[in-house]
């Protein structure tokens, strides 16, 4: 059972500079606020290490971590929050459990970010957010060849990858999807290994999940990957009754660009396109849409964005 973490007996300075490392064993940080958790990461010590401590609530956005990091089999309770943060070293949360809602967007990883065997728990709603920026992201990340691993990883939460181009050494093997995955507007490298596991077929639109991550293989030559999660797609198709209207594993119809026909957007949502344009009608703040001159685009995060909104209905 993990002791209450107290400053006075479990922080000693001097012994973690003899030592070269920080360590912290089988501690509960739940009562312990994210500004006292940082200062205790960025005291200085060359490497910080967490192994089966528990956190509550952490929220350490935007913070640069200049230590080596890691948390082993911890849990985050509640909301964990690690936007725009910034890992100047390598950093893991192998075997870390994460309950609620959690949030890693936009970050920056200059060393190795591993993932592997964690666990997302889908208490109070839970999502595990991984979504990159379009400024941040691309232009920091773009040529840094670093590795970032999820081998193992098992998500009970939805979890979006919206915009994030993976252009390094990329691991999803083993991972297991049991709930709704997102890799809207990815840019899948071509050190990407994708050999993952779905058990997430009863929810709805769930096809548009398979129909999302196959055009983003395909569009980078992942064919043996993407034919696989077509068969699958095709699967849920036969199971709800719907024609499958797959595309003649022709790429052309790009939903990564960024803004769409009414057309496109109307195929995206598997609706027809005077639904679109009664919505804009007659329920205007339904789908938002943008307007360039006369004509009208819809924005892929917008569609998204309503998908994942309305995952309850």
């Amino acid at each position: 059972m993990a002791k209450t973490y107290n400053k006075d007996k479990h922080f000693d300075a001097n012994y973690f500079r003899t030592k070269g490392l920080a360590f912290f064993d089988t501690l509960d940080f739940s009562d312990i606020s994210s500004e006292e958790i940082k200062a205790i990461i960025n005291y200085g010590f060359p490497e910080v290490e967490f192994y089966q401590c528990i956190f509550k609530d952490l929220d350490l956005s935007g913070t640069e971590f200049h230590p080596k990091l890691s948390f082993t089999q911890c849990e985050f309770s509640g909301n964990t929050n690690f936007e725009k943060c910034v890992f100047h070293k390598d950093t893991s949360f192998t075997h870390s459990v994460f309950n609620g809602i959690t949030n890693f967007d936009s970050i920056i990883y200059e060393k190795d970010l591993i993932f592997s065997y964690i666990r997302t728990k889908p208490a109070k709603d839970g999502y595990f957010y991984f979504r990159g920026d379009a400024d941040n992201n691309r232009h920091k990340q773009s040529y840094v060849d670093h590795l970032l691993n999820f081998t193992g990883a098992i998500f009970e939460t939805e979890v979006s990858f919206l915009n994030n181009q993976f252009f390094g050494d990329t691991i999803f093997q083993n991972a297991v999807f049991r709930n709704k995955f997102w890799f809207t507007n990815v840019d899948f490298g071509f050190k990407t290994n994708i050999d993952v596991k779905f058990d997430c077929d009863g929810f709805k639109n769930i096809d548009m999940c398979y129909r999302i991550l196959r055009d983003a293989l395909m569009l980078k030559g992942y064919k043996f990957q993407s034919q696989a999660i077509e068969r699958l797609e095709e699967k849920i198709y036969k199971k709800q009754g719907k024609e499958s209207n797959l595309p003649d594993n022709n790429p052309e119809i790009k939903y990564n660009s960024n803004l769409m026909t009414t057309e496109d957007a109307a195929k995206y949502l598997k609706l027809k396109p005077n639904t679109l344009e009664r919505w804009r009608t007659q329920y205007p703040d339904r789908l938002p849409f943008v307007k360039i001159g006369r004509t009208v685009k819809y924005r892929l995060e917008d569609l998204q964005a309503y998908v994942s909104d309305n995952r309850k209905s």
